[in-house]
């Protein structure tokens, strides 16, 4: 599975990264806003993506939108360390996202993660 983690903040980027290859060994990528995730997703097509709401240059609900209106299939994760609720209001489209809450612990994570990823 090809993952793409995408976080302005290099150490969630990293944290995130090490849960993927500890926890799951899959091909992970990074990137730090939506318009660098935007080349990377184009580019390495993931089947997985991992971003964060409020970044620089592009939102992750943004970045989400244009990459998934194109590509259908790709599963996703939306985090933030505002409320569901704030989120939600400020970008609509956010809540067809499946949403973590920051600080979140490893388990909280894989457990998002198993269920975005289980094949129905």
């Amino acid at each position: 599975m090809k993952i793409l983690v995408v976080d302005d903040e290099p150490v969630m980027r990293s944290l995130i990264e090490t849960i993927f290859l500890c926890y799951t060994a899959h091909d992970v990528s990074t990137a730090s806003d939506g318009i660098d995730g935007l080349a990377k997703a184009r580019k390495i097509n993931p089947d997985l993506i991992v971003s964060d709401t409020m970044m620089p240059n592009m939102s992750g609900p943004d970045f989400l939108d244009t990459y998934t209106a194109e590509n259908l299939g790709v599963k996703t994760i939306l985090m933030s360390a505002e409320e569901k609720s704030y989120v939600y209001n400020k970008y609509p489209s956010a809540a067809k996202y499946a949403f973590l809450k920051k600080p979140f612990n490893i388990d909280e994570f894989k457990q998002l993660y198993h269920e975005v990823t289980k094949t129905s």
